[in-house]
């Protein structure tokens, strides 16, 4: 186990490290995102069992009899409005109100398909993007403006190999944990769904509903943005490949190797701040 985790580490300080292996292995590993097109259900069936059970054994019959005290309360407010206006309560006044409530009655039932279908819209928009960074753009395999010679040479190449390979595992970290938290917030939500579904028929508990609605739109737009984030990676170490190539010298080299440290380590801390960044495109 110890050699396993240690031997990149041997390899890349050796002698085998050279310009043409630097970042041999180092584009960002797009497969670390394939969790992201996954569905509640598959991502984890258990849970996913356990939290449905929840919502169709007590959360969506507490939503019936919310939805109920919602139509009461309605109602009465609309048989108040009548009497102060000198009307009488007629079918034809209250037929939009009671189809309303059939029909948030049956959401109820089926609250899960709604939050599924959102996470599936976000799926199907990962999955376009994944098409255009597997097959679009152009492939540089080496940089060859840098030649290590001597010990002093080969320690830089091989430092700046080890940071690098070492903000790539940060980086496939930060990504698995983003990636499991939001699907623990996804599941932790679905059972409340049936009690804030009827909220929206009440003009002033909507803002409950819509606020429920938003939150899990702010959960499938992060799921698009750590996609986004993750790959914008290739395409900084693709721009300083083409810069080295281009005849820059060993110092302009290593700067340009500085350079897309940093911005590894800068896209880490973006994909941290994902869930803001969604919360502020959704407006909240």
């Amino acid at each position: 186990m110890i050699m396993n985790f240690t031997s990149p580490f041997v390899f890349l300080a050796s002698e085998k490290v050279s310009s043409d292996s630097l970042f041999e292995g180092f584009q960002v590993d797009l497969e670390s995102t394939a969790n992201l097109v996954k569905s509640l259900a598959d991502f984890n069936p258990t849970v996913w069992s356990y939290m449905t059970a929840i919502t169709k054994g007590i959360m969506q019959p507490l939503g019936v009899a919310i939805l109920a005290v919602v139509l009461v309360l309605e109602f009465s407010k609309m048989a108040k409005k009548i009497a102060n206006s000198g009307g009488a309560m007629t079918f034809e006044a209250i037929a939009p109100m009671i189809v309303s409530y059939i029909m948030v009655a049956i959401v109820i039932t089926n609250t899960t398909v709604i939050v599924e279908a959102i996470i599936a819209i976000a799926s199907y928009v990962i999955e376009q993007v994944a098409g255009l960074v597997t097959n679009g753009g152009t492939n540089y395999d080496t940089i060859s403006g840098i030649k290590g010679s001597g010990i002093v040479g080969k320690m830089i190449i091989g430092f700046f190999a080890i940071l690098i390979w070492l903000v790539r595992m940060a980086s496939i970290m930060v990504v698995n944990i983003l990636i499991t938290i939001r699907f623990i917030q996804l599941y932790l939500m679905i059972p409340f769904a049936p009690v804030t579904i009827p909220t929206f028929l009440s003009d002033d508990w909507r803002s409950v509903g819509i606020g429920y609605l938003k939150n899990i739109m702010v959960y499938a737009v992060q799921g698009i943005l750590i996609f986004l984030i993750v790959s914008l990676v290739p395409l900084f170490e693709s721009a300083g490949k083409i810069a080295v190539s281009n005849g820059a010298g060993v110092m302009e080299s290593l700067a340009i190797m500085f350079g897309g440290l940093v911005q590894a380590i800068l896209l880490i801390i973006a994909l941290v701040g994902s869930q803001r960044t969604a919360r502020s495109i959704l407006g909240m």
